[in-house]
C-alpha cells in the first residue's frame, strides 16, 4: 500500500473532466411551473374552493329532494361510453373540470340520500368534509413526526382517549390510524404472530421447524381475518371458524373445544378474533368469556369493533348489554368512518401495551427515515400527560410509521379530531343511540305490519343497528325464499330510489352430547343497516312499502 502522501500526489495529477453538475441549469434560471391561469396558487385555490362550495352543497341539496335518486344505474360499459375519460396533453381548465366533476357526481351513489341503506357507512358530516379538505390541504405524511407534527399529536391524543373509553390501561395503551378496518385487523394479527413466533421476522416460516400457527374467528367474523391470514403466510386452512349461538355470537365452549382439539393435533393456537358488531347480524361476541379462554391458552385476543365499537364507546352500554373487559383485550379496531360519520377512510387500532410491540414486531428502523428521536424534552401535553409518557406509549419515539407495514400515511386522525371538536361527545352519543332506536323501530314494524301482498317475518331482534328480515309474497314456498329476496332487492336497486342489500348466514343446531352442533344455512334475507342520519320513521315506512310494491310487480301482476 503506497504512503498516504504518494496517493495524494498521484490523485493531483489525474486529469479532471467537467463536473456532472456543470451541465445543469442554475437554480436561479428555473421559473415556477406555470399554472393554468395568471393567478397565484392561493388565488387559484380560493376560486376553486368557492366554486366547489356551490357544487358540493348543491349535490347535498339534491339528495334531500324526494324526487332524487340514490343512484342512476349504469353498467361499466355505459359509464365508459358516457364519461369523457381522455387524459389530455393540455388540461381542460376550470370550466372543463367542473363539467367532469358534475358528471362524476351525477353517476355516483349519493350517500347523502336517505335511501342509501346499502352498506355499513353513509354520508359524512359537513364538518367531516371540511376535515377531509384540511387533510388534503396539509398533505402531511404521518410516518415521522417532523413531516406531520400536529397530526401526530392529534393521533396520539385520540388513540389514548379511545383506549380509555374501551377500558384499556391508560398508562400503556396507544392507538394509530389505518386506511380501513381490514388493515387494522391485519396489523393486529401480524403483530401477534411476530410476538408469539419471534423468529419469523428474520427467518420466515422456515425457522419454525414444523410449528403450525392457527387463528380462531367465528363463522360470522369479517373476511379480513381470512385475508390477513393469507397475507401473514398462515393460510386459510389454519383459520378455524368457531360456531355461533342462535344470535350469531361466538360460542365460548365451542372455542375452548376447538382450541384443545388443535393443540392435540400438534398446532399452536396464538390468535383469537372476537367481534363487536358482526357484519351481517350486528352481534357482539361474549368477549369477557373469550378473554378468559385466551388467557388460559396464552392467545392474543383481538376485538374487531370496526362496526359496533362506537355503540359501546359512545352509546348506552345497557342497551347493547356489552362492554369491553378491563385490561384483557390485546388490541381493538374502531372505525369512525362507519357509525360516527367521519369520511372514508378512518380506522383506529388500539394496542393495550402501546406501539412498542408493533415497532418490535414490524419495524425495521430505516435509518434514512426514522432517526430515533424521542422528542421527550418538548414536554408537550397529550391527554394530560407529559410528552415523555406519551412517547413511551408510542414505543419510545413520536415517529409512529415504523409500527406499520407501510411508509406513507395519511393523517386521518385530523378528520376525527375536527369532527369531535366541532360536535362534541354528545353528538356521537345521540347519533349512535338514534341509529339503534331506528333499528328497533324497523324491527317492530316488520313484526306488526299486515299487508295483502304477503307476510313479513323478522329473522332476529336487532343486537345493534342492523335489521334482518324477509318479505314472503303469497304463493312463495320456503325453498324459494332466498332467491325471491335477491330478486326483490335487485328490482328495487335497479329503480334507484333506495339502495338496499341482502345477506345470509350459517347457524348451528345443538346436538346432544356434542361440542359442535349441526351447521345449516339461513335463507337469504334483507339486511338494512341504520346509520344514515337523514333516515327517519317515514323512511322506514317507505322501505317496507317499496319492498311490497316490488313483490307485486315481480310476482302478482
Amino acid at each position: 500500500m503506497p504512503p498516504v502522501q504518494d496517493a495524494e500526489k498521484a490523485s493531483s495529477t489525474v486529469t479532471k473532466g467537467p463536473s456532472p453538475l456543470s451541465s445543469l441549469p442554475s437554480l436561479s434560471s428555473l421559473s415556477p411551473l406555470s399554472p393554468l391561469s395568471s393567478e397565484s396558487q392561493a388565488e387559484e385555490l380560493r376560486a376553486l374552493l368557492s366554486e366547489a362550495a356551490n357544487v358540493f352543497a348543491g349535490y347535498v341539496d339534491e339528495a334531500a329532494r324526494d324526487s332524487s335518486d340514490v343512484i342512476k344505474n349504469a353498467s361499466p360499459q355505459q359509464l365508459l361510453a358516457a364519461l369523457d375519460l381522455r387524459l389530455p396533453e393540455d388540461g381542460v381548465g376550470r370550466d372543463g373540470i367542473w363539467n367532469d366533476i358534475h358528471s362524476i357526481c351525477d353517476s355516483a351513489a349519493n350517500t347523502w340520500n336517505k335511501g342509501f341503506l346499502f352498506k355499513l357507512f353513509a354520508s359524512p358530516t359537513p364538518i367531516g368534509v371540511v376535515g377531509e379538505g384540511l387533510t388534503a390541504l396539509l398533505n402531511n405524511n404521518s410516518h415521522v413526526y417532523e413531516s406531520s407534527p400536529t397530526a401526530t399529536v392529534l393521533e396520539a391524543t385520540l388513540g389514548s382517549k379511545l383506549a380509555e373509553m374501551a377500558n384499556f390501561p391508560t398508562d400503556t395503551a396507544a392507538g394509530l390510524t389505518f386506511p380501513g378496518g381490514s388493515y387494522s385487523n391485519m396489523h393486529a394479527l401480524m403483530t401477534a404472530r411476530n410476538q408469539r413466533f419471534c423468529e419469523l421476522k428474520t427467518g420466515g416460516f422456515a425457522a419454525l421447524a414444523g410449528v403450525r400457527p392457527v387463528v380462531f374467528t367465528s363463522h360470522h367474523g369479517h373476511y379480513s381475518i381470512d385475508k390477513s391470514a393469507v397475507a401473514a403466510g398462515i393460510g386459510l386452512d389454519n383459520v378455524i371458524k368457531v360456531p355461533t349461538d342462535a344470535n350469531g355470537r361466538m360460542d365460548p365452549q365451542a372455542l375452548r373445544h376447538l382450541v384443545a382439539q388443535s393443540i392435540a393435533a400438534g398446532a399452536t393456537p396464538f390468535f383469537v378474533n372476537a367481534t363487536a358488531g358482526t357484519t351481517v347480524l350486528g352481534a357482539f361476541d361474549p368477549v369477557a368469556e373469550i378473554a378468559d379462554i385466551c388467557e388460559e391458552f396464552s392467545m392474543w385476543l383481538h376485538v374487531d369493533g370496526s362496526w359496533g365499537a362506537p355503540l359501546v364507546l359512545f352509546g348506552d352500554r345497557e342497551a347493547t348489554g356489552f362492554e369491553f373487559p378491563a385490561g384483557k383485550i390485546n388490541s381493538l379496531t374502531v372505525n369512525p368512518h362507519k357509525l360516527m360519520g367521519v369520511p372514508l377512510q378512518c380506522s383506529f387500532l388500539i394496542m393495550r401495551d402501546g406501539l412498542g410491540t408493533m415497532k418490535e414486531s414490524l419495524g425495521l428502523n430505516a435509518s434514512y427515515l426514522f432517526h430515533q428521536q424521542t422528542h421527550a424534552d418538548d414536554m408537550l401535553s397529550v391527554g394530560g400527560d407529559p410528552a415523555s409518557a406519551a412517547c413511551a406509549r408510542l414505543g419510545g419515539s413520536w415517529d409512529v410509521g415504523d409500527a406499520t407495514m407501510g411508509c406513507g400515511r395519511r393523517p386521518d386522525a385530523i378528520k376525527l379530531w375536527v369532527s369531535w371538536r366541532y360536535y362534541g361527545t354528545k353528538y356521537f352519543h345521540d347519533r349512535v343511540v338514534r341509529a339503534r332506536q331506528l333499528a328497533l323501530d324497523l324491527a317492530s314494524m316488520v313484526e306488526t305490519r299486515q299487508t295483502a301482498e304477503g307476510q313479513w317475518r323478522l329473522f332476529t331482534r336487532p343486537q345493534s343497528n342492523c335489521v334482518c328480515f324477509w318479505f314472503v309474497p303469497h304463493g312463495i314456498g320456503e325453498e324459494d325464499l332466498g332467491e325471491v329476496t335477491k330478486a326483490i332487492c335487485h328490482h328495487i336497486n335497479k329503480a334507484g330510489k333506495i339502495l338496499i342489500d341482502y345477506a345470509t348466514v350459517d347457524l348451528y343446531k345443538p346436538l346432544p352430547g356434542q361440542a359442535i352442533g349441526e351447521r345449516y344455512q339461513i335463507p337469504t334475507f334483507f339486511r338494512i343497516p341504520l346509520n344514515n342520519p337523514a333516515v327517519d320513521t317515514s323512511t322506514l315506512e317507505q322501505i317496507l312499502s317499496i319492498i311490497e310494491g316490488a313483490s307485486v310487480e315481480l310476482y302478482h301482476q
